[in-house]
């Protein structure tokens, strides 16, 4: 038997984590247990910001740090059944059982020490992937609220989700997020969470918005390039209800037009961008987005902002 596997803890169950914090991704309970603190510090630059919203069991993520490298390489996702497991080398990989709300994790010293590599592929997709399985649907759209009433803006990318959200809120509304949105399945099913603590804008934003001239675009851990900011002076939330659901469309000239999006069409645009999931867990999201679908959708073509928002404010009178 190899040295590794020499010893009364073969599997290394028993391995001390002394660093226990406890964390709330998306408003739900997480209880981390690590060796290295540089895992807390990624933990809490991603989610240190976000109540507790919900009272359900923690998410239990232990993250095992050996010494070591290299670093490795972006991973690899599978799953079959109540298991994923994400695999960079045999130094580093996790597996989450989300029937156990459990994920274990083995990373090496200089994967540990890449802060943006740790959080993207492996702590993120951890939680991200938990909290799908049992509480949430997926929904690529940024969403924007005005006294109340959610606005969720869907369309492919470039459609300009990121940058109308952020108009919208330098005007007076509530940014909730850019890009990536959360339903809540349980209840109505229109309840949206989002990360309102960072944007993530194209270079190209910067034509729209000057202010943007101070920060320097950068690689994202995955390698795209993208201008990351903390919203200052704009009003944010968590959560909100969606009221209406609006598919932009850009265009280089011309002025804002809306039209009617049937709701089965509205629907068909929402389960092609959503991953394949347990058919139990599938039917349960498709029910939420069916709800949204029903919110008499529209669809914005537009090509100035300022002529966007006029449109989306005669939305919600």
């Amino acid at each position: 038997m190899a040295d590794e596997f020499r010893g009364p803890d073969p599997f290394r169950r028993e391995v001390k984590l002394e660093l226990e914090s406890v964390y709330y991704p998306l408003g739900f309970p997480l209880e981390l247990a690590t060796n290295c603190a540089e895992i807390n510090i990624a933990a809490c630059e991603l989610w240190a910001q976000f109540p507790q919203a919900f009272d359900t069991p923690p998410l239990r993520v232990r993250v095992d740090v050996e010494p070591g490298g290299p670093r490795p390489a972006a991973p690899v996702y599978r799953g079959r059944e109540h298991l994923m497991i994400i695999a960079s080398d045999a130094k580093n990989y996790a597996v989450c059982d989300h029937t156990r709300n459990a994920a274990f994790c083995w990373l090496n010293s200089e994967a540990a020490g890449d802060r943006a590599f740790v959080s993207y592929y492996f702590l993120q997709a951890i939680a991200n992937y938990s909290l799908t399985q049992l509480y949430l649907t997926p929904v690529h759209g940024a969403c924007v609220a005005r006294q109340g009433s959610g606005v969720l803006l869907c369309g492919p990318s470039g459609a300009g989700k990121t940058s109308l959200a952020y108009f919208c809120a330098k005007n007076g509304w509530t940014y909730v997020s850019d890009n990536d949105s959360w339903l809540v399945r349980a209840g109505s099913g229109r309840l949206l969470l989002g990360n309102p603590h960072r944007i993530r804008f194209r270079d190209s934003a910067r034509e729209l918005f000057p202010e943007l001239n101070d920060h320097e675009a950068a690689p994202d851990a995955n390698g795209k390039m993208s201008i990351a900011v903390a919203p200052a002076s704009i009003n944010t939330t968590h959560q909100c209800c969606v009221e209406r659901v609006v598919f932009l469309a850009r265009e280089p000239v011309g002025p804002a037009v809306i039209r009617s999006v049937p709701a089965d069409q509205a629907l068909r645009r929402f389960l092609s961008e959503l991953p394949l999931y347990d058919p139990r867990i599938r039917e349960e999201q498709r029910a939420s987005l069916q709800r949204i679908a029903e919110l008499n959708p529209v669809e914005l073509r537009y090509s100035r902002l300022d002529d966007a928002l006029r449109r989306l404010e005669n939305l919600l009178t």
